[in-house]
């Protein structure tokens, strides 16, 4: 396991690769790995603000109460990896965002679950949800055939006070070294993105879109369509193929 301060090392000098020259959101904020004592400042801006901003959880009325399950699933399991981090904003000293990222296996049994998440018992939003993710996560497998290991971005997340700031396009890869990555057996890198932004972001950053969410999933128990707030259409199945 790196130290802390040597893997903000390794990640600065990722992030040089990658983040705009125009525009060094470093100035202002401090991108630091995260690790596990973090869970409780990630679980506050998750619950308090990505579930009220994020389209799929406003859509589906997701809030701190009705979420705070998958989210603590979703922050464990990520922070069991070292591909996290928190931003932190310098002048108010505020986390204002994170990036959670997990691994997955062709062979289910190698992954990590830090407990069992019991969805037919969380409500009817929590269970669209999950639906929706359950029917993009595993099909990466079939669109790769030779892919064994990936990493999976999970979640995203920075607050909308300071959006565009280029904060994303900053973090996309930050501490991610691609041929470390290849040597440790990793094939690709996979996102489910869940909002016009993210996909755009992506997809400008060389991820391929393998599948898209259907219409029919966007319907409630009770036959009610669910309407996105905002221009996203639907969640898409990304990939980024390390072993080209």
């Amino acid at each position: 396991m790196l130290s802390r301060g040597l893997r903000r090392c390794l990640g600065e000098v990722g992030a040089r690769c990658f983040a705009s020259s125009s525009r060094d959101p470093s100035l202002k904020y401090e991108f630091l790995p995260a690790e596990e004592r973090d869970k409780g400042k990630i679980m506050d801006v998750a619950l308090n603000h990505f579930l009220y901003t994020e389209p799929h959880s406003v859509a589906l009325g997701i809030n701190r109460d009705s979420g705070k399950d998958i989210i603590d699933y979703i922050v464990s399991k990520s922070l069991y990896y070292p591909f996290c981090y928190t931003i932190n904003h310098k002048e108010t000293g505020k986390t204002i965002g994170f990036r959670l990222m997990s691994v997955a296996h062709r062979d289910e049994s190698n992954e990590f679950h830090p407990f069992e998440l019991d969805v037919e018992k969380c409500e009817e939003g929590v269970q669209i949800l999950c639906s929706i993710l359950d029917s993009l996560k595993p099909e990466v497998w079939k669109f790769q055939p030779e892919a064994n290991k990936i990493l999976r971005r999970e979640i995203t997340f920075v607050h909308r006070d300071h959006q565009r700031q280029g904060i994303a396009q900053y973090l996309l890869h930050l501490g991610v070294d691609f041929d470390k990555l290849r040597a440790d057996g990793f094939d690709g890198i996979q996102s489910e993105a869940s909002s016009k932004a993210n996909q755009a972001l992506l997809a400008k950053n060389g991820y391929k879109m393998l599948l898209e969410s259907t219409r029919k999933a966007y319907t409630r128990k009770d036959g009610q369509p669910i309407k996105l707030p905002d221009e996203t259409k639907c969640m898409q199945l990304y990939y980024f193929n390390l072993r080209k």
